[in-house]
Parts: structure tokens; C-alpha cells; sequence
């Protein structure tokens, strides 16, 4: 393995637990409001595909985290990218990418899925889709 391969998988780790600068974090009805709003907004879910399948809100594409080289190709950088996972880990780490990548209004789902089910709000399963946004 490279220097310069090691360094870029420490700094996905890293990303797993830091902030990036830039990124705007959203409660569950600060993004039930936005879907409602903004029906240009792109929501990507960055959970497995299994994680999609159990549960996921309803227009969310499916681009799991180490996607962000595909989904910078299918949404371009000026499109409002709003971001999901679990627990908020691996929406921020998939968030510092996608800002490296030149995107500018990138948010997230603080707290992730758990915080989406803990406030009750509507979720729907089956299958995985990614499709351009």
C-alpha cells in the first residue's frame, strides 16, 4: 500500500467522526419540511444496500458510502445534496468527499435513521434503487 493510499483511508476514517466544514445538519422535521419545499433536492442514503431495503425514506436513491465517485458523476455540484445514513457517521464522512468534490450545498439527517424512527416519521422498504438523479 502507498503512503498516499494509507493517508486517504485515514482520512475516510477520520471523516467517520468529524464535522466538515460546510456541512448543514437537519433534524428529522427540518428534512420532512425541505421534501415538502424543495422537490429538486437530492436525498442519498450512504447505508448498505440491506439498510435501504429495511427501511428508507421515501425518495431516497441509494448510493452507498465509498459511492461518492458515482454520484458526483450522476449529480452535479450546484444540485442541493441532502444525506443519510444510520447515526450521522457515515453521512458526514460521505459529505467531506462530496465538499472536496466541489459541492456546495451539501446537509445531512443529524442522528441518521435512528433519529428519523425515533421522531415516527414515514419510511418505506424493499428494494435498493440508484438512479441519476
Amino acid at each position: 500500500m502507498s503512503s498516499r493510499q494509507g493517508r486517504d483511508e485515514e482520512t475516510t476514517l477520520l471523516d467517520l467522526f468529524r464535522h466538515p466544514r460546510g456541512l448543514a445538519d437537519l433534524t428529522p422535521d427540518q428534512l420532512e419540511a425541505l421534501l415538502e419545499a424543495r422537490p429538486d433536492l437530492v436525498l442519498i442514503d450512504v447505508r448498505t444496500r440491506r439498510e435501504f431495503r429495511a427501511g428508507h425514506i421515501e425518495g431516497a436513491l441509494s448510493y452507498p458510502l465509498g459511492s461518492e465517485a458515482r454520484l458526483a458523476r450522476d449529480a452535479g455540484p450546484s444540485q442541493k445534496v441532502v444525506l443519510v445514513c444510520k447515526t450521522g457517521h457515515r453521512s458526514q464522512a460521505a459529505a467531506a468527499e462530496l465538499l472536496r468534490r466541489g459541492f456546495r450545498d451539501v446537509s445531512h439527517l443529524a442522528g441518521g435513521m435512528d433519529a428519523w424512527r425515533r421522531a415516527r416519521k414515514p419510511e418505506v422498504r424493499g428494494k435498493a434503487t440508484a438512479s441519476r438523479p
